[in-house]
């Protein structure tokens, strides 16, 4: 199966039998993202399939300039005959593919009686077509209550090394998890109550109302399945404007957090850690500590924005976007253990599962190079836990000091806040021209060779 696909079991029980028709209509039209995807992704090139692949940073930024649909998020860019760069839109180089998944999505409108699921299902089924998602993403933000959840279009920015600007394709199918929903609600509002500081002359972004879903993933499909991501943040944030009306949604893949552990993360906790730091670990505890995460991920995404980040910082923006929400949400953690809303060992265990996760990417980078963008900040938070004693090089293994692994991420935590509020692209290009992401590297690549599917 491919990388860009993954099927999470049979799906939940207690689904209608007009549900199943629903969800198997949804399952399909997900599935035909694949190629999509899979046609923009190329790791080879920075562009990826955006840009030609002999086409510069340079030339591209030129040819902007007279043809700002060079850089929309929704265009392919290619050479004519005589070698001008021009652009086709997403709807025109796959409109017979996106016309057999609209034509999915208004079956399964159709079937659906969930009002609010089944406006958004035909809305999004019109913008595939038209590559404008603001109307269908505004009521796709209503379908928090939905027992059926469904995202499928072009949104995360990933792929394009080049400017952080071109969109890929991702899909998934889920159903409400009410069981996970009560601690999702409680830990939202303890979050919700802790108010964000933020620099004095940032341009702050505030965001109308923050939702969060905790589904039973059936299906993930393009971007979210290859990078094995636990979970989603829509509109994106370059959708500005949108968020500032109306908000985000966040969805938290349950699945996800079980095959993390069992694939790459356990193997690299009992390979890296020392014998003290593993004693007393279960698998269903990192289980647990990857689902908070996400939750407090999400969360704290949308309440700490700012609106030209994105712009300012190019490229450099998706260096630290990933791992800011990360460290934030150990600092984060640590805020609910004082509120007794956590413990200290589930807090512990969450600040493990971010260190593995950085370590995942650092261990993956060479099979799977379109990491390259989360490589950078996951190597800065690595060597701010070793600089400062919060990752302890032992005999037998790294171990964990939970209290100076709290004070190198909040310092962590306020340098890249500095750069998403105010900083220059030429500041944190210096940051990690600096950084030597080899000797990072270095330190834990013994511990990498022992990992032989670590890539996958």
């Amino acid at each position: 199966m491919s990388s860009s696909l993954q099927i999470f079991g049979p799906g939940p029980s207690g689904l209608s039998a007009g549900e199943k028709k629903v969800v198997e209509r949804l399952t399909a039209a997900a599935k035909l993202i694949v190629p999509l995807y899979e046609a923009q992704k190329n790791p080879k090139y920075a562009g990826a399939n955006f840009y030609p692949p002999d086409a510069t940073r340079e030339e591209l930024q030129k040819a902007a300039k007279k043809n700002p649909s060079i850089l929309s998020p929704y265009t392919f860019v290619e050479r004519n005959r005589a070698g001008k760069l021009v652009v086709v839109p997403y709807s025109k180089k796959f409109r017979k593919e996106l016309t057999r998944v609209a034509k999915l999505l208004k079956e399964a409108a159709a079937l659906s009686e969930d009002k609010a699921f089944k406006e958004y299902l035909v809305a999004r089924a019109k913008d595939l077509l038209k590559d404008n998602f603001d109307k269908s993403n505004t009521l796709w933000l209503k379908t928090n209550a939905s027992k059926i959840g469904c995202a499928i279009g072009p949104f995360d920015r990933f792929l394009d090394r080049h400017f952080h600007q071109k969109r890929a394709y991702t899909a998934w199918v889920g159903v409400l998890s009410k069981e996970r929903m009560t601690e999702v609600s409680r830990m939202r509002t303890l979050i919700l109550t802790s108010i964000p500081t933020f620099l004095p002359g940032a341009k702050k972004t505030t965001v109308s109302q923050i939702r969060v879903r905790a589904e039973d993933t059936m299906l993930l499909a393009g971007l979210d399945a290859d990078y094995l991501f636990m979970s989603n943040n829509f509109p994106s944030s370059a959708d500005i404007s949108l968020i500032k009306k109306h908000g985000t949604m966040s969805t938290v893949f349950l699945p996800m957090a079980e095959l993390r552990v069992e694939k790459w993360m356990q193997p690299i906790f009992q390979q890296v850690f020392d014998k003290k730091t593993q004693e007393g670990r279960t698998v269903s505890e990192m289980q647990d500590a990857l689902v908070r995460i996400s939750v407090i991920d999400e969360m704290r995404r949308s309440l700490v924005r700012y609106d030209d980040a994105a712009t300012r910082l190019q490229e450099y923006f998706a260096y630290i976007d990933e791992v800011y929400g990360d460290i934030l949400t150990i600092k984060s953690a640590g805020y609910l253990y004082l509120k007794n809303a956590i413990t200290e060992k589930e807090l512990e265990a969450m600040v493990l599962a971010e260190i593995c996760q950085a370590l995942y990417y650092l261990a993956a980078f060479d099979k799977r190079r379109r990491f390259e963008n989360l490589l950078y900040g996951y190597a800065a938070f690595l060597d701010a836990l070793l600089s400062g004693g919060g990752l302890e090089e032992t005999e037998g293994g790294l171990r964990l000091n939970l209290q100076k692994a709290l004070l190198c991420t909040d310092r962590l935590v306020r340098t890249f806040e500095y750069y998403l509020a105010l900083g220059t692209r030429e500041e944190i290009k210096g940051f990690f021209e600096c950084l030597d992401t080899e000797g990072i590297f270095s330190k834990f690549h013994p511990h990498f060779q022992a990992l032989p599917q670590i890539g996958g």
